[in-house]
């Protein structure tokens, strides 16, 4: 619901978040709609809502590492 308020995608609320934490967003895509919709990130996120984004619950956990490659030793 927060993305819609900004009139923004979830991806671009997750990229905008990130830069006003001080760091650096690593979106990989290589689909050129994305990339264009994850460059455009010229908002700002309200105070209110950085603090609601920085305490939300930690994820516990991610699922089975082992389906994903690069977790589970599949690369090659």
């Amino acid at each position: 619901q927060m993305a819609a308020r900004y009139g923004v995608s979830v991806p671009q609320l997750s990229i905008r978040y990130t830069l006003q934490l001080g760091l650096l967003p690593l979106p990989k895509t290589a689909n050129p709609a994305h990339m264009r919709s994850n460059a455009a990130v010229d908002f700002t996120i309200a105070d209110d809502d950085m603090e609601l984004l920085k305490n939300l619950p930690r994820i516990a956990d991610y699922g089975e590492a082992s389906v994903m490659p690069v977790f589970g030793g599949k690369l090659p």
